[in-house]
């Protein structure tokens, strides 16, 4: 049952939202507002205590969640994301507060996007879970260590797969324009099946297709593991290929200045995570976030932690690994690591 104190706080910070003025959709005036945020102060307080900033290379890269005293888990595809042509494994520490520590990656699972760090010397303050979903609709906060929390949202769904199929592709042109291929990346269905940059795709599962928009409807209606025929026009002759669709949840390939290729909502409402797909189960909230601020925990009205933020999915699409998940996943990294097996490759 939730407490008069933490109801009157939901309250508070709603009646402070609709009382500010209401001008464009900016952060500024979303879950980021200085008063809806000030509202959560108290709730994010002890939460505080157990996240860190990780850094590669000396670059703050994304947050981490302390779940032991010299324990971090974050966003494993955020740590080299800068580094991938370079080929290197960056140097990595965690920072809180004026401390710093220098840390190891002990391991990571690539399906989840996540990995366990262990900080030198370090005696932190752990966690404490929350096991217990609550209710659609319940509010939510995400520390990062500062008074304020770093945004409000409200938790929109009950834990659920979130596995979108994924071709690996980019468009060359607008919606209402031929389905050409602008860029085929590595670890995608479209790059394994045969597909190269310059193709135009005229069929689709059995479906013609004539536009941009056409083509980006019919995956949307596809799952993963599904087999399609696909059928393209290149150098004036029609080809034809099977393509056996994956999930989002590799890495792409850099495109220039060492960036991944941005998708056109990210030209709109800024940065998406690289990786924001494919995860067995998450929660999903609105809290407006960026990728950077991903790998830190989201807390209840309690101030305990309902699992860590992993990827910015949508312009208020938050996604985030429940408690129980994460919890399962260190036992699984640090049992790995007892056996000199960091990881399933990297």
């Amino acid at each position: 049952m939730t407490s008069p104190g933490t109801t009157a706080l939901a309250i508070a910070a709603v009646i402070a939202t609709l009382t500010a003025p209401l001008t464009a959709q900016r952060l500024s005036t979303m879950s980021q507002g200085d008063a809806v945020r000030k509202a959560y102060a108290s709730t994010v307080l002890r939460a505080n205590l157990s996240v860190l900033s990780v850094h590669a290379d000396g670059d703050q890269r994304v947050l981490g969640t302390c779940v032991a005293p010299d324990l971090v888990v974050t966003k494993l595809s955020e740590l080299s994301a800068k580094d991938r042509l370079a080929k290197k494994a960056p140097s990595l520490t965690c920072k809180q507060g004026k401390e710093t520590w220098n840390a190891t990656l002990l391991g990571f699972d690539r399906a989840s996007d996540i990995a366990l760090l262990r900080l030198k010397d370090a005696k932190l303050t752990p966690v404490e879970w929350q096991l217990a979903i609550p209710k659609t609709g319940a509010f939510l906060a995400t520390p990062n260590g500062e008074k304020w929390p770093l945004g409000v949202g409200i938790l929109g769904a009950s834990p659920y797969q979130h596995t979108r199929a994924f071709l690996g592709i980019r468009f060359a042109n607008a919606e209402d324009a031929r389905a050409e291929l602008a860029e085929v990346v590595e670890h995608g269905a479209a790059r394994a099946a045969g597909l190269l940059v310059g193709d135009v795709v005229v069929e689709f599962a059995g479906d013609k297709i004539e536009w941009t928009s056409e083509l980006r409807a019919r995956i949307g209606q596809c799952q993963p593991g599904d087999k399609v025929a696909i059928k393209v026009r290149r150098d004036g002759k029609e080809l034809s290929f099977i393509a056996t669709l994956g999930t989002n949840n590799s890495p792409p390939r850099s495109g220039q200045n060492n960036s991944p290729p941005r998708s056109g909502q990210e030209d709109v409402w800024g940065d998406l995570s690289v990786v924001r797909s494919g995860f067995q189960q998450v929660l999903q909230h609105d809290t407006v976030l960026k990728p950077k601020d991903c790998g830190g925990p989201v807390v209840d009205l309690t101030g305990k932690v309902l699992g860590v933020n992993i990827a910015r999915a949508g312009r208020v699409e938050t996604l985030a690994l429940p408690a129980a998940t994460v919890q399962k996943l260190v036992k699984k990294l640090l049992a790995a690591a007892a056996k000199k097996s960091p990881g399933e490759g990297y």
